[in-house]
């Protein structure tokens, strides 16, 4: 697992990371906390469910669908989709994978399929 700071957000940076770093995922959100707990001595695991394969690109939708405080931002991915209708099929493709992926994060978390 790689702690970015950045989203690699097509197939050709999916592959030059894993060519430079071995690490099979990127997680934006969880070095800053593994950081914190370390510097504290304190123990810290991290489980993620991963929705976009590394063969595939995000669409141009999915890289603005998030606003500051973690929101879906529905009118920027309404622009974006209007801008490039045929994001729509990859923008399907990664809500079926996203939804997969969160029961079998659940699954994990909580017990259960």
């Amino acid at each position: 697992m790689l702690a970015g700071d950045a989203v690699a957000a097509d197939a050709a940076a999916k592959r030059a990371l894993f060519a430079t770093t071995a690490a099979q995922a990127i997680d934006l959100e969880s070095g800053g906390v593994a950081r914190v707990a370390d510097l504290h001595g304190l123990p810290f695991a991290v489980v993620r469910a991963i929705c976009d394969p590394a063969e595939r690109d995000l669409p141009p939708a999915a890289l603005v669908a998030l606003d500051r405080a973690g929101a879906i931002g529905f009118l920027a991915v309404l622009r974006s989709v209007a801008r490039r209708p045929g994001q729509i099929p990859g923008l399907l493709a990664l809500g079926r994978d996203a939804a997969r992926a969160r029961r079998g994060l659940q699954g994990v978390v909580c017990g259960s399929p």
